[in-house]
């Protein structure tokens, strides 16, 4: 059997779908259809762009939207998680686990009768950049408000105080804002996923919101630290999870908060150095 898989659209959640791809993988012969990151991150399998078409008679959606099960209803077998109200447009709803979301794409798979294992794992490749050894990096920046920590400059300078080497990363098209920031310190924007998986291999720890860069680490063998805002470790998180005490909204996962309650500036410093 032919497999057609919808990937993700966010890197983090395309590295947290890492296993149930492979599980498919190993059971039938798949194309996937991804973002422009997906040639880089399942290199190994065929990946298309997510306009063309699927081809063959069955489709996984790992993406979790209405729209993606709409655009792939006319397929005889359609499996995907049952979210959204759309239920009804998947042949093969699956019930939403209440754990992790590696755990939702784990199930998906398992309809397939494809076995899930692991972890995310992303063997490194790709050209290092030349920088300190066993340094700690540093991830600050999220285009969504509720999960951006604002004192990863205050960060920085108590690392260095205390003789750490830092090093920040910023992805694509995020230089301009990062770069106040990291000011007088190293900085690598917007990396290739192999030269950024290679680059990894000489950080001891990364700390970072909870972003696709944080969980691509910790699949290549980075040690991570996550702060949380309006998201949790249980449902996203992964490595270690800085979580302020919880307010009674949170988690929400807004990207913004609608009572004007940054709750993500509840961590402090002290919080992380610890």
């Amino acid at each position: 059997m032919y497999l057609s898989i919808r990937a993700p659209d966010h890197l983090g959640d395309g590295v947290m779908a890492l296993p149930a791809v492979a599980a498919l993988a190993r059971a039938y012969e798949v194309q996937i259809h991804a973002p422009r990151w997906g040639v880089e991150l399942y290199q190994g399998f065929s990946v298309v762009p997510v306009e063309e078409p699927p081809l063959g008679e069955v489709g996984v959606l790992l993406k979790p939207s209405w729209g993606a099960a709409w655009r792939w209803r006319h397929l005889r077998r359609l499996v995907g998680l049952s979210v959204n109200h759309r239920g009804w447009l998947l042949t093969d709803p699956v019930p939403a686990p209440l754990g992790h979301r590696r755990e939702g794409f784990a199930a998906v798979a398992g309809v397939l009768g494809a076995r899930v294992e692991g972890l995310p794992h992303y063997l490194p490749r790709g050209q290092s950049q030349d920088l300190p050894s066993n340094y700690v990096g540093l991830n600050p920046w999220s285009p969504s408000r509720t999960v951006r920590w604002p004192h990863f400059r205050q960060l920085a300078q108590r690392l260095r105080d205390q003789g750490e080497g830092v090093v920040f990363f910023c992805g694509p098209g995020e230089e301009e804002v990062v770069a106040p920031i990291a000011e007088g310190f190293p900085l690598l924007a917007g990396l290739k996923l192999p030269d950024f998986a290679a680059t990894l291999q000489g950080c001891r720890l990364l700390v970072s919101n909870d972003s696709g860069a944080a969980h691509f680490a910790a699949a290549c063998g980075v040690r991570v630290r996550m702060i949380h805002g309006s998201t949790t470790a249980g449902l996203t998180g992964v490595g270690e999870g800085i979580e302020a005490e919880p307010l009674w909204c949170q988690p929400c996962y807004r990207k913004s908060c609608p009572i004007g309650v940054q709750c993500i500036t509840r961590v402090g410093v002290e919080d992380v150095l610890r």
